[in-house]
């Protein structure tokens, strides 16, 4: 009776043992987003399994510009992502500069537009196809302030203003820099700087630039006004989730009427150019980034031979969209053009600015 008892108890536990090893060896369900609002929200996983939940922005630089309720704006690497959908129909950027429209989904480990297999690694941007031109615009503003009284009167304004229109296929770029200084009701300083640019991307490194133009005003260097036009390409150096680095360069025209000449000599002056220039972005830490751009104008010697233009920025966030900004920027012409009195303007200026910068 007892043996019978033991051998009974040993089968037993033989039976559970096995029916332990085998749930232990069955493949886990995997789990899926839930049924959800399709206007509402995106989902993304990465390789460490983690899941996040909102609506994507934009991929751009090999990064994913992801809005979550909880999170804010978030970067995620697009090379860190496994599984992507989106309940909205997005526009993507093929390398070779074939577009697609369609909701994203992944399925077995690939990725599918609008029902399509489309590789990861073909993909060079991600846009919202939303009718709302208000979605596709980016703003960055920034402004230096400086007042003293006393024995000196002075105040001093700064301010730069970036508009950015992206698509998956293009990327507008305006921008507005001005400076202004008074010291005892007299002028220091008055520039202004008024740019665009659009470029047109044709693959994964190269863009066309149909149009690049400048306004430029600064009375003492002697331009009371000045426009710059040209066209080009460009090529991006390094587009990763850290690091920006692009390159343009191409023809163009200028025409320069100065505030004063010596006799004799035309106040307009038109000339054909070559315009260079380069643009370098990088996230030092997950707070701090440095930008840098650098342009330069090459023209006949009597509008100035060569203009350089240099702005550089360092940014620490405050917030999610202000940041502490400290910038400074340089400008130089070879050749200033001299007055009626023959003085002859220096040929570099310098300005260095502390102030904040808004991200919309």
């Amino acid at each position: 009776m007892v043996i019978a008892s033991l051998v009974a108890g040993f089968s037993c536990h033989g039976v559970n043992a096995d029916q332990t090893y085998e749930a232990a060896n069955r493949e886990a369900q995997r789990w899926q987003p839930p049924t959800f609002d399709v206007q509402q929200w995106d989902w993304i996983q990465v390789d460490s399994g983690e899941w996040v939940k909102g609506r994507i922005k934009t991929l751009h630089n090999q990064s994913v510009e992801f809005d979550s309720d909880h999170f804010d704006l978030i970067s995620i690497d697009w090379e860190d992502i496994v599984y992507i959908q989106t309940g909205r129909t997005m526009s993507v950027l093929l390398d070779g500069g074939n577009i697609i429209l369609g909701r994203l989904a992944t399925e077995n480990g690939r990725l599918m537009v609008g029902g399509m297999h489309v590789p990861f690694t073909q993909v060079v941007g991600i846009a919202s196809a939303s009718p709302r031109e208000f979605d596709l615009w980016t703003a960055d503003v920034s402004v230096g302030l400086n007042f003293r009284s006393g024995n000196v009167e002075q105040k001093d304004l700064n301010t730069k203003a970036v508009l950015k229109r992206r698509t998956v296929k293009s990327n507008t770029r305006m921008s507005y820099t001005g400076n202004y200084s008074e010291s005892e009701s007299e002028q220091l300083a008055n520039n202004h700087t008024a740019e665009v640019t659009h470029d047109y991307r044709v693959s994964h490194k190269w863009f066309f630039r149909p149009i690049q133009a400048q306004y430029y005003r600064d009375p003492f260097q002697n331009r009371a006004a000045e426009w710059t036009v040209g066209f080009g390409a460009g090529y991006q150096i390094f587009d990763t989730p850290k690091t920006d680095w692009s390159v343009a360069a191409g023809p163009g025209y200028q025409r320069t009427e100065y505030v004063d000449v010596v006799p004799g000599e035309d106040r307009t002056v038109s000339t054909p150019a070559f315009l260079m220039g380069t643009f370098y972005e990088q996230e030092l830490t997950s707070n701090i980034d440095i930008n840098l751009d650098y342009q330069v104008t090459l023209t006949e010697s009597k509008a100035g031979r060569a203009k350089h233009s240099f702005y550089s920025a360092l940014d620490v966030d405050l917030t999610k969209r202000l940041d502490l900004r400290f910038a400074g920027t340089w400008k130089r012409i070879e050749s200033p053009q001299p007055d009626s009195d023959g003085i002859t303007p220096q040929k570099d200026d310098f300005t260095v600015t502390l102030g904040l910068a808004l991200e919309i």
